[in-house]
């Protein structure tokens, strides 16, 4: 866990982490509608529109209509979005190979088969429909 906060207090000072992660989900996966970013994410709406804002004035996103619903837009990813990206990536790995220089290459694969089933837990956890339902929506309720 200590690496984990460490490389977030890293990362945290360059870039707001909700918003590489909407950019890097847009990167990957976009154009997307922005609906489809906030349910991917788990953010509301609101939340959604404020960082698609910031990265549109920052030229890391460019929106278009959706032809096939005028209620709403697509949203893709720029050159400069798509650099950054990448910059964000290397500098994880640049991290990560600076943390384990010394380790073996047994202890490396050890630790890519671990971090590869907890990224697969994460993503059963989330993807399982939770009974008291979003994040923000247990908030309001209490």
């Amino acid at each position: 866990m200590e690496l984990i906060d460490q490389g977030h207090r890293n990362i945290s000072r360059r870039v707001d982490l909700t918003r590489a992660r909407v950019l890097g989900l847009v990167a990957e996966h976009g154009p997307l509608r922005p609906n489809e970013i906030a349910a991917a994410l788990d953010l509301t709406a609101s939340a959604t529109s404020r960082h698609l804002a910031a990265l549109e004035r920052a030229g890391r996103v460019a929106v278009e209509p959706d032809q096939f619903d005028a209620r709403t837009f697509l949203v893709r990813s720029t050159s400069d979005g798509e650099a950054e990206v990448d910059a964000t990536v290397q500098a994880g790995v640049a991290a990560f190979t600076a943390v384990t220089a010394d380790w073996s290459d047994e202890d490396i694969a050890t630790a890519r088969t671990l971090i590869a089933r907890l990224n697969q837990a994460w993503a059963q956890r989330n993807a399982a429909p939770s009974e008291a339902g979003p994040r923000w929506r247990q908030a309001r309720r209490r």
